[in-house]
């Protein structure tokens, strides 16, 4: 029976990681040191290492930092402050969690 319970647990960690998140840029983003065109993503993480996923397919990774706030996000939110006609993205707080991912420039 202990093993079935770890093992449950163990799959609920796999499922938790894979969750994606909508995030839209409407100008070019530069998460840390990667730089994206404007358009929609999913964006999925799996410890420090951020993927985002365009409409065609096409992905593109960052590193972030992983912070646990002390209250759960209601809504994907995404911090930047636009320079040169490019948002500058210093953090993305997940909807429905109490993660945080931080962006170095």
């Amino acid at each position: 029976m202990k093993k079935f319970i770890l093992l449950l647990a163990v799959a609920g960690l796999s499922v938790a990681a894979t969750k994606s998140y909508d995030i839209t840029f409407t100008a070019p983003a530069v998460l840390g040191t990667t730089e994206v065109p404007a358009g929609k993503y999913q964006l999925k993480f799996d410890g420090t290492k951020v993927t985002l996923v365009n409409s065609n397919g096409k992905s593109v990774g960052a590193d972030a930092t992983v912070q646990e706030m002390p209250t759960k996000f209601s809504q994907t939110i995404v911090q930047s402050k636009r320079t040169d006609g490019k948002d500058m993205v210093d953090e993305i707080q997940l909807g429905g969690t109490k993660t945080a991912l931080d962006f170095k420039h």
